[in-house]
């Protein structure tokens, strides 16, 4: 775990240094203190996707839950046709999600991408098949939520913990109201 830890600290000095966040010699001292004098490893510079990778992802987090709500909301395409296109978005992001865990780099934007989309495309399967049934929606969003608990909890993020809590409550609320 410690090894891991410093591998990731390295990881990041290495990117200071080549975004000039820090200056050179800062930089050269720290991955010396880190490294203790060793030569850094391979592994440690190549495992991180490049930048314009990485950011495309993250285009293509937020595009995706634009277009989803776009083509949900404001088109009249068929209902199968629809849930096509929401599939894809849900594929690609968990995909996008996958290929960055095996890089072991983490992006919180398509991880919240990933949960959005999901929760979308479930209550919209839910309208269509159970129109009028509430308190199936009502569980379906209980169980979004022990998700995204279950996941923050499991992966150290507050924000999506946060987030279960939050709705969790809300749901509470507006049941009850």
């Amino acid at each position: 775990m410690a090894d891991e830890k410093r591998r990731i600290i390295v990881r990041e000095i290495l990117f200071w240094k080549e975004h000039r966040m820090l200056p050179d010699h800062y930089c050269d001292y720290l991955l010396t203190l880190y490294t203790e004098g060793e030569e850094m490893p391979k592994d440690s510079v190549e495992s991180m996707p490049p930048w314009p990778f990485v950011l495309m992802s993250q285009i293509l987090a937020v595009c995706s839950i634009v277009i989803s709500l776009f083509v949900l909301y404001f088109t009249e395409l068929s209902f199968p046709l629809q849930m096509m296109i929401l599939t894809i978005f849900v594929v690609c992001v968990l995909a996008a999600i996958i290929y960055f865990s095996k890089k072991e780099f983490f992006s919180p934007l398509l991880l919240v991408s990933a949960a959005v989309l999901l929760l979308i495309f479930t209550v919209e399967i839910q309208q269509f098949f159970l129109e009028s049934d509430r308190y199936t929606l009502y569980a379906l969003l209980f169980l979004h939520f022990l998700l995204w608990w279950g996941i923050g909890r499991k992966l150290r993020q507050l924000y999506l913990t946060i987030s279960a809590y939050i709705g969790v409550f809300f749901l509470v609320i507006y049941i009850i109201i």
